[in-house]
């Protein structure tokens, strides 16, 4: 399974700390009752609550067990979304079998990290946190003199593509597919001409990606808006400008990192109360257009 960049920096930060064995589930139990750490005996009257795990954000492990002084370093490596695999130079003495792969995946169950030996699935809960250094900002990262002379996106884009309704299915569409569902919506009677041209809003602008590093959203001015209206709305700077029947209200700032392009969306985001960056990367797909607008558009380059 491939992960992305986000789902591997998530698990990276989940897991690196000091994990605890908490509870052990005997599986041929009735209820298969959670049994306290400290409750589950071996024969030499040992528990599992001794035993420690420390992930660090290097990729390596600490297995330490606080009843005999053991201690067993390794690796570890995030292999789903919700899984991890790890290996130690040893591992309570578990010969090499499906036993030991087992043991050496771990599953996220209720923000516990679970694995099982034979019979017996073992739970360990987060008793610290670890450090994890954290990668700057897109908008904290200063261009490298051969990312300033980068330049290719630089021009005039029309929507290729926009989000709409079309046969029951929101997705990204062309303008004539659009053109194509509003009209037999209207030989339906189900539309009117004033909701035809709201669905094709998002198509009546264009882009305005400059060599000094702004991006203009330009819109087309509705029909039937008087003079009088544009240059109060000029003047208020409700507007910023006009242009050949077009007007933009505000513009964002692009820039290339690494060789790669990216803009400020202006955008305010929070995942599980992270603030996250509001810097998108601008990339182009397999047919050439550009992702814009949190993928709402498609851009095309004239």
């Amino acid at each position: 399974m491939e992960l992305d960049e986000k789902t591997l920096n998530d698990g990276l930060k989940f897991i690196v700390g000091t994990w605890q064995v908490d509870y052990v589930v005997n599986a041929f139990s009735n209820d298969l009752k959670h049994i306290p750490a400290s409750e589950f005996k071996s024969e030499d009257g040992r528990d599992f609550s001794a035993i420690t795990y420390s992930f660090f954000e290097d990729h390596t492990v600490i297995m330490k067990n606080g009843s005999d002084g053991r201690e067993e370093s390794g690796t570890w490596e995030q292999t789903g979304w919700s899984e991890y695999h790890y290996t130690l130079n040893a591992f309570l003495d578990i010969p090499d079998s499906s036993f030991l792969k087992n043991a050496e995946t771990l599953s996220v169950l209720d923000g516990n990290l679970v694995f099982s030996i034979g019979f017996l699935a073992i739970g360990m809960k987060k008793i610290a946190e670890g450090i994890v250094t954290e990668k700057p900002d897109i908008g904290d990262l200063k261009p490298s003199e051969e990312d300033e002379e980068l330049m290719e996106i630089v021009g005039r884009y029309e929507v290729a593509k926009a989000m709409s309704f079309v046969g029951g299915e929101f997705s990204l569409f062309t303008r004539e597919e659009v053109i194509a569902e509003m009209e037999a919506k209207k030989a339906a009677d189900e539309i009117d001409e004033d909701e035809i041209k709201e669905s094709l809003r998002s198509f009546d602008s264009y882009y305005e990606i400059t060599s000094d590093h702004r991006i203009i959203t330009w819109m087309k001015i509705p029909d039937g808006v008087p003079e009088e209206a544009i240059k109060q709305a000029l003047e208020s700077g409700e507007i910023k400008e006009v242009k050949d029947g077009y007007f933009t209200v505000q513009e964002k700032e692009w820039k290339a990192v690494d060789g790669k392009y990216y803009y400020d969306t202006g955008e305010h985001r929070e995942l599980f109360g992270e603030v996250q960056s509001p810097w998108d990367e601008l990339k182009t797909d397999e047919d050439g257009l550009l992702d814009f607008s949190s993928g709402m558009v498609k851009l095309k380059k004239v």
